[in-house]
């Protein structure tokens, strides 16, 4: 038995212990026309052996089945359901199970229901409850495919049961580990009675996949199936369970092997994560709690990233604490959600019985991140009110707070400043003003945890051009750029250091291993262009793809979500040229509007309060076949006209750049620079030796 699913036995055993429900025998379904017919099934080859299946009809993609007697539904409402089909392409299957009579239901937990082209047999498992109990009835199954395209689903055999299926993935998706103490094996950690002297690292934990115990796809990996990413780190996966690894898609890697990855709802995964925090000394993690409505106190949803957090901190001797991360969320809900939340994690949670939960001075640590970033619009009422919770309520209260704070914080307005007070702990987010930090929050009475980083980038994640290196890109530098900050921090008595972050391959902060074997860049016809309602790029913006650089300014809306005027658009790509020669580019724009277009990298042009057209100031040579990855930057006030990029070279006159030259092509993968998977772990390891006294801050990096 592989070690992930030892883990899931493991669990299992300990929360059904008592259970003795016996399945009842499944009840095989028959697949019928919509007139009632019954239907026939027909021969595939599925490697070399026929095998037999019926086909979703052409029309609506889906085939119905039906018992062919009256099921007894259970007292509890709740009927399990297997749908074996042939894998072959891709796409989430849509089931419904139809009592008659009554309303169809979707599964509330589901395994293996999205196709991932392994060319075999497979079986979907799925828990259908809220079945009106009535006795016996009809029920009626229908299977189709999500977006069908491309290869029509084939399905082998439908069946229901009242029991739930052996399989030991399939116990663990419908366990709900969330609700209750935690109650497996522990290993207590060294000390859990301050965060001083320690190492903690941020950790997302947001990485899904096909086919995990949420179903929901690839989720911060990108669009696999279509090639396209959105890390800037491909993982290396080789200590992790072979069962928690899906198949991506199509993938292939530089080598020619096939691409696989992980997905955080795994609980192997988490537990190998959380190994390495303990092989390196890294004492544990804030897990990053994105204030949202889904949350399960509000909405009921599953919570197996903070179960697997909980237990694999407990199995390896870690601490771990809640990283409320306020971003996006509205100021008028703050409050409520976040006490709903917490008395959820008090109550039903049980987090305060954790002896792997982080303490300080006896309190238990809540960590709020955003509440002062002008950008995520909270007023200092709503922070003041929600740190007065979290410290002073009679029965939630009693917490040690952290408050994460823009770098810039000494610059904010006076009911900030004052609200900074009301922290027991503060992070400077991306401040390396470590020294003056120390000291002027050992003013304020406030502990300080340094904030340090590997490095920096979000080429895939933001489609930028693929040799564009100027937009917030900062290299590792082999490490010394990780290694300076983490020395300066020492330097300046930080006794407690941040970790920014663990697993965050999206913006290339992680510290945790990835390869130097990572898929090849994309690139497609086109141009990638990113649309920011607003003269800014901001956090997040609305992403098309053009056939060329051709946009039409002020007669209507670029994109949905950005106003007809005062938009920033970002766009780029590489450029093809097909004869040599050297060549003038141009922009042809809006009068009052603002460009700036780069080649490789280097700024060749800049034109602020445009004049009709802004020309490059000297031609650049390029030969037949060569190419220039380019990305024009564009600020439209008012009025109308149209965007082009324009190309002129000897015998080629002044026009725009012709649709067949143009390649979307973008992105890069990071690498480790001659270094080994877990050099950023060992740094981290070093780096807390330098913070707690065992190692001198001006020790050369290794």
């Amino acid at each position: 038995m592989n070690r992930n699913l030892h883990i899931l036995s493991k669990i299992f055993l300990s929360m059904l212990v008592g259970n003795s429900l016996a399945a009842a025998a499944p009840v095989v379904l028959q697949a019928k026309s919509g007139s009632g017919q019954v239907l026939e099934q027909v021969p595939v080859q599925v490697n070399g052996r026929e095998t037999r299946v019926w086909s979703c009809e052409e029309k609506s993609g889906a085939v119905s089945f039906r018992s062919a007697n009256e099921i007894a539904i259970p007292a509890s409402g709740v009927l399990y359901l297997k749908v074996a089909y042939l894998d072959e392409g891709y796409g989430k299957l849509n089931v419904q199970l139809i009592p008659d009579g009554g309303k169809a239901i979707k599964p509330d937990r589901l395994l293996g229901c999205q196709r991932t082209n392994s060319g075999k047999v497979v079986s979907a498992m799925m828990r259908m409850s809220g079945i009106p109990v009535s006795g016996k009835g009809g029920i009626s199954v229908r299977v189709g495919i999500e977006r069908s395209a491309g290869v029509k689903l084939a399905i082998g055999s439908v069946s229901l049961q009242e029991g739930p299926f052996e399989e030991a993935a399939f116990k663990y998706v419908i366990s709900d580990p969330w609700n209750g103490p935690y109650r497996g094996p522990r290993v207590k950690p060294a000390d859990n009675s301050t965060l001083k002297g320690k190492v903690m690292a941020g950790y997302q934990g947001w990485f899904r996949t096909p086919n995990d115990p949420e179903g929901r796809g690839w989720v911060h990996w990108g669009n696999i199936q279509d090639g396209l990413f959105t890390t800037d780190m491909w993982p290396d996966t080789s200590q992790y369970p072979p069962s928690a690894l899906e198949k991506a898609a199509d993938v292939k890697l530089k080598s020619g092997k096939q691409a696989y990855l992980f997905s955080s709802a795994w609980p192997g995964v988490v537990d190998t994560h959380f190994r390495w925090m303990r092989e390196h000394d890294i004492d544990g993690a804030f897990l990053q709690r994105f204030v949202s409505d889904d949350f399960n106190s509000i909405k009921g949803g599953p919570e197996w990233v903070l179960a697997n957090v909980r237990a694999a901190a407990n199995r390896e001797g870690r601490i771990w604490a809640v990283e409320y991360d306020v971003s996006g969320y509205p100021d008028a809900k703050l409050l409520e959600t976040l006490k709903t939340d917490w008395k959820w994690f008090v109550d039903r949670f049980h987090v305060l019985d954790d002896p792997s939960y982080a303490r300080e001075g006896g309190k238990p640590v809540v960590f709020i991140w955003g509440m002062p970033f002008t950008n995520r619009n909270i007023s200092p009422e709503t922070a003041n009110a929600v740190a007065d919770f979290f410290k002073n309520d009679p029965k939630y209260g009693g917490n040690h707070l952290i408050g994460g704070i823009p770098g810039n914080w000494r610059k904010m307005d006076a009911p900030w400043q004052e609200h900074f007070k009301k922290y027991d702990s503060v992070l400077s987010w991306m401040s390396q003003s470590y020294a003056e930090d120390v000291a002027d929050f050992g003013k304020l009475g406030l502990s300080y945890h340094a904030h340090v980083k590997p490095g920096f980038s979000w080429a895939n994640l933001k489609h930028l051009p693929s040799g564009d290196m100027t937009t917030q890109y900062t290299p590792r530098d082999g490490g010394r750029f990780y290694w300076n900050q983490i020395s300066k921090a020492a330097k300046a008595g930080s006794d407690r250091m941040f970790v920014g972050m663990f697993d965050e391959y999206d913006e290339a902060t992680a510290i945790m291993p990835m390869s130097d074997d990572s898929p090849p860049t994309p690139t497609r016809p086109g141009v990638g262009a990113t649309f920011y309602d607003g003269l800014n790029a901001q956090e997040h913006g609305e992403f098309v793809r053009l056939p060329q650089v051709e946009v039409e300014l002020g007669a209507s809306r670029p994109t949905k979500g950005v106003a007809v005027d005062n938009f920033f658009v970002r766009m780029g790509g590489r450029i093809a040229f097909p004869v040599t020669g050297e060549y003038t580019f141009s922009i042809e724009g809006v009068p009052g509007d603002d460009v700036e277009l780069f080649s490789n990298g280097s700024k060749i042009l800049a034109a602020k309060n445009l004049n009709d057209v802004a020309t490059t100031s000297k031609p650049l040579t390029f030969t037949a076949g060569s190419t220039m990855d380019y990305r024009l930057d564009y600020r439209h006030r008012t009025g109308r006209g149209t965007l082009r990029l324009l190309w002129e070279c000897q015998g080629v006159p002044r026009q725009p750049v012709p649709p067949n030259a143009l390649q979307d092509a973008w992105g890069r993968f990071i690498t480790n620079e001659g270094k080994p998977p877990k050099h950023w772990l060992n740094l981290t390891k070093m780096g807390k030796e330098m913070i707690i006294g065992k190692r001198p801050w001006d020790s050369p990096m290794p």
